[in-house]
């Protein structure tokens, strides 16, 4: 009880009165009592007004404190009675305290009352004006997220749609979503909404394909959850188009595609020269005989080599050029983390990038740079499987102006390195074009793979240039 709030207002604002400001205007009243009293020794008691400093008074004191201001007032007053025996002053100073005190203890409790209110109340205006607060910030997001955002109400009929679903489903203008069957356009959120009945509260996301509203079909991503209120159940979701997406990894999967390919037909083609070779050096020799030099089959065989000669020129320098970039080992390594981590956590493995956070970035197609890392990595995975320690480890240093990526295994090595990077070997788990096809997008963006024999386990190195020698070169031709 600190101070007192009277029920008016001074310019606008309530009148606060401090304990000390309270407890002097009322011993200003009680002052102003005893004088009167005492100066216009009236024949009529003024007693019933000496209840007005101690009710004034209540609002800033204790308990006991009231009791004893009470029992102060009920004395003073009495000090003006003296026409009245001991036994009735006593009757009177008590009767007196009794209605002081009691009026005072219930100024008291209703002043506390008044505080706790006005408290309650002024943490629910907070409240209040937090929620529109959040509403309001929640309604700007909905409505400025590139994502579709909708709930569903239990009848499978849409409540709700922010703008980016209107243009996701090609809303026609001055139409509305509202109420609009959601099956029509994403039927998986009306499935859903149905199957949770008999399962609970759902939350999960699927990859489905939607309707727009003109018929059309797209591929897109939901994010979703069923909950329930006092209406029914209902479903809020977020869909993502991701036709863009679909589109570029379809598109990185042809380019990919086309790549092994023309590496493999590569592959074939010098396995395919190899034999052609030999086979003219045996056309060749046969031909000095004088005998078969006019032998219509001899002519034959050699128009044979020549020919596979002629379809087994395809040469690898002649790809497409790589899309080259500058490009982070330290990032490259944390995504290769993320794709094959979860592998070795199944074999009780690990994978330890040991980067540092300043290595200069590399030179290099990124998207081939991480196939043959993924090459790599699922090969020791392979090699380690059977080993009580399984564990991957990435490190970089600089070497003669280039970076170096070392990949170690904890495997046992390899037996006879110096078959690791031909084609079509035997011996190898899958068709031995692995390595082969790795050294090739190497050597593509002027890069090298090369394996290091000595130490625990299998250790590959990838050299490749740094990104400021681009620069550097650039500025040379410049000159």
């Amino acid at each position: 009880m600190e101070r007192l709030r009277l029920p008016f207002r001074v310019s606008g604002q309530v009148v606060k009165l401090s304990k000390r400001t309270t407890l002097w205007t009322s011993a200003t009243m009680l002052a102003a009592l005893v004088l009167a009293e005492w100066l216009s020794k009236l024949s009529v008691s003024l007693g019933l007004l000496y209840i007005l400093p101690v009710v004034f008074a209540a609002t800033v004191l204790s308990r006991s404190q009231i009791l004893l201001a009470a029992i102060a007032c009920a004395g003073l007053r009495g000090l003006f009675v003296t026409h009245e025996s001991l036994l009735e002053q006593a009757l009177r100073f008590s009767m007196a305290t009794v209605a002081y005190a009691g009026c005072g203890l219930l100024m008291a409790e209703i002043s506390r009352t008044r505080r706790v209110v006005l408290g309650h109340y002024a943490r629910l205006r907070a409240e209040q004006w937090l929620r529109r607060r959040a509403e309001r910030q929640l309604r700007l997001l909905a409505e400025s997220s590139p994502a579709a955002i909708l709930t569903v109400g239990n009848d499978g009929r849409i409540l709700a749609a922010n703008r980016a679903t209107q243009e996701m489903l090609d809303l026609p203008e001055n139409a509305t979503l509202i109420g609009l069957p959601v099956r029509e356009c994403l039927p998986v959120l009306d499935d859903a909404l149905s199957a949770s009945a008999n399962l609970g509260d759902m939350r999960t996301s699927t990859s489905t394909w939607g309707r727009r509203l003109d018929g059309s079909p797209f591929p897109a991503t939901t994010w979703f959850s069923v909950y329930a209120d006092r209406s029914g159940r209902k479903l809020a979701a977020i869909v993502v188009d991701t036709s863009e997406e679909v589109r570029e990894r379809e598109h990185a999967h042809f380019q990919d595609l086309l790549k092994y390919n023309r590496l493999l037909a590569g592959a074939v083609s010098h396995e395919i020269r190899n034999l052609c070779s030999a086979a003219s050096v045996v056309s060749s020799n046969l031909a000095r005989h004088p005998a078969m030099q006019s032998d219509p089959d001899l002519a034959a065989l050699r128009s044979l080599v020549a020919a596979l000669l002629e379809i087994a020129s395809f040469d690898l320098r002649k790809q497409a050029k790589p899309s080259i970039s500058a490009t982070s080992l330290q990032t490259l390594c944390t995504e290769l983390d993320v794709i094959v981590g979860p592998d070795w956590a199944d074999l009780d493995g690990e994978v330890i990038a040991q980067i540092p956070q300043d290595f200069p970035p590399v030179r290099c197609d990124r998207h081939a740079l991480l196939q043959v890392l993924l090459n790599l990595a699922q090969n020791a995975l392979r090699a380690v499987s059977a080993q009580p320690r399984r564990q991957l480890t990435l490190s970089a240093r600089l070497e003669s102006g280039r970076a170096v990526l070392s990949v170690r295994d904890s495997g046992p090595g390899v037996a006879e390195p110096e078959h690791l990077f031909q084609p079509f070997r035997t011996g190898a788990d899958g068709s031995g074009l692995g390595l082969y096809i790795s050294r090739a997008l190497m050597h593509n963006q002027d890069g090298q793979l090369r394996y290091v024999a000595g130490g625990p386990g299998g250790c590959f190195e990838l050299h490749l240039p740094l990104a400021h020698e681009q620069a550097i070169e650039a500025e040379a031709a410049n000159g």
